[in-house]
């Protein structure tokens, strides 16, 4: 347990420096991957000589991650949410709803309304389609319609 908490602390900690050291995250990132590899990787071992093999599975595979970049990778991603191609930090613009709802510059509500329904029967969750796409046509139709 307690080397659960110091890899909690050792992340929170990393966070804390990164956003402090934001002029050169590049090579902090870089130093702070490494060290959290090694790190991981003597959490394992120690806990593997205890004699718990699961964990120091999993503690070991997240030193491998580490040190490769792809669970900082992961984790970051994770951090920054979903992204939406060409979308601007404040959200969709009118010109991206109009094209994910396939519609021409000024549509009516009807128009609206139609065009979302006819594209969410299309790729709905519940008919076997994308729950991300499901939502970024909820998006543009909200944006659309002002609400």
């Amino acid at each position: 347990m307690q080397y659960i908490i110091l890899l909690l602390g050792a992340v929170i900690l990393y966070f804390a420096i990164s956003k402090y050291l934001s002029k050169q995250p590049e090579n902090f990132n870089d130093i702070f991957r490494k060290v959290l590899a090694v790190v991981l990787g003597a959490a394992a071992f120690v806990i593997l000589v205890k004699g718990n093999i699961a964990v120091a599975g999993v503690l070991g595979t997240a030193a491998v991650l580490s040190w490769q970049g792809s669970l900082w990778a992961y984790l970051q991603s994770k951090a920054e949410g979903p992204r939406v191609p060409g979308a601007t930090k404040d959200g969709m613009t009118r010109e991206q709803a109009l094209e994910i709802l396939e519609l021409n510059a000024n549509p009516t509500e009807a128009e609206i309304k139609a065009a979302h329904h006819r594209l969410m029967m299309k790729i709905h969750p519940d008919q076997g389609g994308s729950g991300y796409f499901a939502a970024q046509l909820n998006q543009a139709k909200d944006l659309l319609l002002k609400k």
